[in-house]
């Protein structure tokens, strides 16, 4: 250790928060997730007082967050910049139970510390005595020092559990890329989110660190030494790294084991820019670009099907024809309206010609589309937007028949955006409109309301009805709302989102990262319909590919998924619709973990009272 080196904690704080970024969608280096912490705890662990262990905490959360957000200079720098400090105080609260409760150096520090000035010669006498009248094998010492060693390496991935939870809960929260999101693209480790959740995930990585960097610390000092100990916290550390891999491996298995229901589903992405979305003159052909979509890839299906059996006359064919079409978020510009005095809603002219008269007659599936609910005065003839009227961020669910206004029903978005759908104390504190359109670059147009049901939807599909769980938007990244939908029935989770506002950035990307960990911590396939990518279907192991066919189940070309395509695919829906540890439990685990840092900061408190 440099100990001696003015700046080596700060640099290395800087290097933990640059490699750390480089775990998520944009670098994909998933694997740095086990070695970003390593300098890290060192810069941390030299230090004594909470401000110090905050402030090095906090410029690693700083790099970090500055990296990662990046995407959302698109938008507005101020708002990225303002995020990124924020959001890195909960780097510096860990740093802070870090140098105190998870210090394994910090008794070691004080003792030198007093050693230098003199201390107690009594004391230090009757201690040596002590130490030497106490025969203590080789084996003892390394069992003791190996204790010790887990117990800070608990303590530091305990609180960062349970940090990461409350980050994700507090002020409406924003749990994006937790630590555990880095397996996204390694399936047998993600697979214990059934019983932890995403941020149970955090554990396993900053425990391994943290015992790590003790044996390496150790094994230096015994080298020097000549007196080399077998390491047994290491062992532990393995151990638990060895029974999460399995886990991860009989619950594949297990898991692909069930029996389902498939679901024929079809994906429509426009991938319309946001500065087009959002132009009334585009309105109309906006609407027109959907149903002409969703005809030409009907009738692709059916010239296929058709090629397939004149080329194969003696040979049985199944045809392709979706139960569920899906278009993303906001997918139709124009709202529909609703009334205290009418019954069911009010679509604008446009809208409900386009569903009539050209996507229901293609089929007999059900329509799931966003569209925004404005509250309306209705005179008994018309209908129009009332002044300061509720407004809500929708999933839309139109069956294949019946009268559209009265037939179709909706989702309202519960888990609103800060400063995107919402703003608040805005009516109370206007300047932070103006603070807003400054730094957004647009106009504000006023609050979103929140929804209140956490009741999934039914959706006849063929002969039978199943059970969808919507999410619009980020609420597909909130694991602890999309389980309040979850019964004990075969469902699928349905988002609709726009990530246009982030244009060709990796926000997309890891926006999709996010989302897949809902349908392994409540074993539910996800269906995502995106305005401009990523557009997929997510199985219940959070794999992209059809678990009968292995065909990759995403909106891509070789280069992006930023196109303008169509996607046919299939959702597997686990007939008995089982309930998993964290569908029934939640975060327990991140409690537990945070009552186990409460318990030692109070036994802490006492030891240090004596």
């Amino acid at each position: 250790m440099i100990r001696n080196a003015k700046y080596w904690p700060w640099l290395a704080a800087v290097l933990s928060g640059g490699v750390l970024a480089m775990c998520f969608p944009g670098w994909d280096l998933p694997g740095l997730v086990w070695v970003w912490m390593l300098p890290l705890l060192p810069a941390i662990w030299s230090g004594q007082k909470k401000r110090y262990g905050f402030a090095v905490a906090y410029l690693a959360g700083l790099t970090f967050w500055l990296i990662n957000l990046k995407w959302l200079w698109t938008v507005s720098g101020l708002g990225a910049i303002a995020l990124a400090f924020f959001l890195a105080l909960y780097f510096g609260l860990w740093g802070v139970i870090a140098v105190r409760l998870g210090n394994p150096w910090r008794k070691r520090e004080h003792k030198a510390a007093r050693d230098a000035h003199g201390g107690n010669k009594i004391q230090q006498a009757i201690d040596q005595k002590l130490a030497k009248s106490k025969r203590v094998s080789p084996l003892g010492l390394a069992v003791k020092d190996s204790i010790q060693s887990l117990k800070f390496a608990l303590v530091n991935a305990s609180a960062w559990v349970a940090i990461e939870c409350l980050r994700g809960w507090l002020f409406t929260g924003f749990g994006w890329n937790g630590l555990g999101v880095t397996f996204h693209d390694t399936p047998v480790l993600a697979q214990a989110a059934d019983c932890l959740g995403v941020s149970g995930l955090a554990f396993l990585p900053v425990f391994m660190s943290a015992v790590l960097v003790q044996t390496g610390c150790r094994l230096m000092q015994e080298v020097r030494e000549g007196k080399i100990r077998p390491r047994l916290d290491f062992g532990v550390a393995a151990l638990l790294l060895a029974v999460h891999f399995c886990y991860g491996v009989w619950r594949i298995h297990d898991v692909q084991a069930w029996k389902t229901e498939r679901v024929r589903v079809l994906l429509v992405q426009e991938n319309i820019p946001q500065d087009v979305k959002w132009d009334p003159k585009q309105g109309a052909e906006i609407i027109q670009g959907y149903a002409d979509a969703t005809t030409g890839a009907i009738e692709a299906l059916e010239q296929e099907a058709q090629e397939q059996m004149m080329s194969n006359p003696d040979e049985s064919y199944e045809m392709k024809i979706p139960d569920l079409v899906v278009w993303p978020e906001s997918a139709m510009p124009t709202p529909l309206l609703f009334a205290d005095n009418l019954e069911g809603y009010l679509a604008y002219g446009g809208v409900r010609h386009m569903i009539n008269e050209e996507v229901r007659p293609l089929g007999g599936f059900t329509l799931v589309a966003g569209m925004n609910e404005v509250e309306a005065v209705w005179d008994g003839k018309r209908g129009s937007p009332m002044e300061g009227g509720q407004v809500y961020n929708s999933v839309v669910v139109v069956p294949s028949e019946g009268e559209l206004e009265t037939s179709l029903y909706t989702y309202r978005k519960k888990h609103l955006v800060i400063f995107g759908e919402y703003i608040p104390f805005v009516d109370q504190i206007p300047m932070l409109k103006k603070l807003f359109e400054f730094s957004a670059g647009a106009s504000f147009s006023g609050n979103f309301q929140a929804g209140q049901s956490t009741d999934p939807l039914p959706v006849p599909v063929q002969d039978r009805d199943v059970q969808l769980i919507p999410s619009v938007c980020f609420e597909d990244t909130v694991g602890r709302l999309t389980r309040k939908f979850v019964r004990a029935e075969p469902q699928l989770i349905v988002n609709v989102t726009n990530d246009g506002w982030f244009k060709q950035s990796e926000a997309a990307a890891q926006h999709m990262a996010n989302a897949r960990f809902r349908s392994i911590e409540l074993r539910r396939p996800m269906i995502r319909a995106a305005n401009t990518g990523v557009s997929g279907i997510v199985s219940v192991t959070g794999s992209l590919n059809d678990s009968v066919s292995g065909d990759r189940q995403v909106i891509e070309n070789e280069n992006s998924h930023f196109v303008r395509d169509t996607l046919y695919g299939h959702a597997y829906l686990p007939t008995s619709g089982p309930l998993t540890v964290y569908a029934i439990l939640g975060d327990w685990f991140s409690g537990l973990c945070a009552l186990i840092v409460l318990m030692m900061a109070i036994r802490a408190w006492f030891v240090a009272a004596r």
